[in-house]
């Protein structure tokens, strides 16, 4: 969390945190509250008063919060990524935070306004009802404004104009409720909580972190989600909720059982293991369940391409970007060249990385250097980087297929390969027998089945230069 925390790498914000899991208990001559005024104060020292400030550094918002912190506190109930939440959203937060690791939880220079200062930011008013003594269900207003949400287990899921019909919604049944109570209130109910379309369907869905996951019919039963409270929220929500991805760094794991857990980066499922548990500090944030079918397939899911990764432990302090699901290195020199430091650096397990280092890029990636040094396009075949004349590029179709920037350094290893990997099957324009490597750098006619998605088109002056073999 915050300033405090920032000799650390970004990559291990989530692991420097003190007591994430613990409650959050009040220590003797601790802050528990500040004046808006105080918050603000702090925000112009931390982040120049910009609430949705998000510069990369591994810390958000206009109190700096790192992303785990936020999490760790409950930010997910307002939003995703802390930046993405309001002034008042990131106080409550960053109240949580003051009653559970103190002041101290900011830098010195900007923590002076919290030593004492312990007034209320947002005292509620008794002229409204408080939106906690109603029931779930209830739809509710504030006297400022016009927006309606509707009450679910503590939240205020907004109630679009769309929904009211569709829905069934009474907008002669809106309570009004004390205003800062109102904006209080997070937008997405408690993870955990069953949810289905008001409007009816026979989906159900699980909320975590704000975001719905579908449940299968035998995560149904079988993760015991049926035994929950199966609560209707507004239509237009739960279509961006559903269609909204859990935040990065997130730990999950089978709601139905098992002991695998996985963390969250960029919408896929990175497996952990047993080692990395501990040492990496995932056993510090919190493990949320989630639905097995939706948990498979975000298993099997690629990072996209164009993700900045290292090793979340920090041992091995290699850098690499993720192309079809490949890591590839990238070099000191690349790495403000080429402008991967502008993008988010995302720590991921290193046994993970490992595997994605060690494969080889997909057949049939078409690459380029990511710096423009070298303007000659590249076509992968068994972990060859195979050049292509302009001719080539058009006449093989590769300019329908999407060109990736890759690393320099890597490119030119790539290059350097005489030949493709036994096994790679290839198919040249001046013929029509698709060839399969052999013998390390000889061609064979490839007899048998074969999966024709597997074939790269390559030059003639490839498969023209490999010695052919019979049998």
């Amino acid at each position: 969390m915050t300033a405090a925390a920032r000799k650390k790498p970004v990559l291990a914000a989530a692991t420097v945190l003190l007591g994430l899991a613990a409650p959050l208990v009040l220590g003797t001559g601790q802050a528990s509250a500040a004046s808006v005024a105080s918050w603000d104060q702090v925000a112009q020292c931390e982040s120049s008063g910009n609430w949705s400030i998000n510069t990369h550094n591994g810390y958000y918002g206009g109190l700096q919060f790192a992303q785990s912190t936020w999490l760790a506190y409950g930010g997910a109930q307002y939003a995703p990524y802390v930046n993405q939440a309001t002034k008042q959203q990131q106080i409550l937060i960053g109240e949580k935070v003051l009653a559970g690791q103190g002041p101290t939880a900011w830098a010195a220079k900007c923590r002076g306004p919290l030593l004492n200062d312990h007034a209320d930011p947002y005292p509620a008013t008794d002229s409204y009802p408080d939106p906690a003594s109603l029931p779930t269900g209830t739809l509710v207003k504030s006297p400022a404004g016009p927006d309606v949400r509707v009450l679910i287990n503590g939240a205020g899921v907004p109630v679009a104009g769309s929904d009211v019909a569709s829905d069934g919604y009474d907008l002669g049944k809106v309570v009004t409720v004390d205003d800062a109570r109102f904006n209080a209130l997070p937008t997405a109910p408690p993870s955990g909580t069953v949810v289905h379309d008001q409007a009816g369907s026979a989906a159900r869905y699980v909320v975590v972190a704000g975001v719905a996951l579908r449940i299968s019919a035998a995560d149904w039963t079988a993760a015991g989600y049926d035994t929950r409270a199966d609560l209707g929220v507004p239509s237009a929500w739960l279509q961006g909720a559903a269609g909204a991805a859990l935040p990065t760094g997130l730990v999950v794991h089978d709601q139905a059982g098992g002991a695998a857990r996985y963390v969250i980066v960029e919408g896929a499922a990175l497996p952990i293991s047993g080692a990395e548990w501990t040492a990496d500090g995932y056993n510090t944030r919190a493990d949320m369940g989630v639905p097995g079918g939706w948990l498979a397939t975000a298993v099997s899911a690629t990072l996209p391409t164009g993700t900045v990764v290292t090793g979340q432990g920090g041992t091995d302090p290699a850098i690499y970007v993720v192309v079809n699901g490949t890591a590839l290195h990238i070099s000191a020199d690349e790495w403000s060249a080429d402008g991967y430091d502008k993008r988010s650096l995302m720590g991921v397990p290193e046994a993970w990385l490992q595997g994605a280092a060690a494969k080889p890029l997909r057949n049939g990636t078409v690459v380029k250097d990511a710096s423009g040094a070298d303007a000659t396009v590249y076509v992968m075949a068994g972990g060859t980087a195979v050049p292509l004349t302009g001719a080539d590029y058009t006449g093989l179709g590769y300019d329908t297929q999407s060109l990736m920037g890759v690393p320099g350094g890597w490119l030119g290893a790539a290059a350097a390969k005489t030949v493709p990997a036994d096994g790679t099957l290839l198919l040249s324009p001046d013929a029509p027998t698709v060839w399969r490597v052999v013998g390390g750098g000889k061609q064979a006619a490839a007899v048998g089945s074969y999966n024709a998605a597997d074939v790269v088109k390559v030059p003639a002056a490839l498969t023209a230069k490999l010695p052919t073999v019979t049998g």
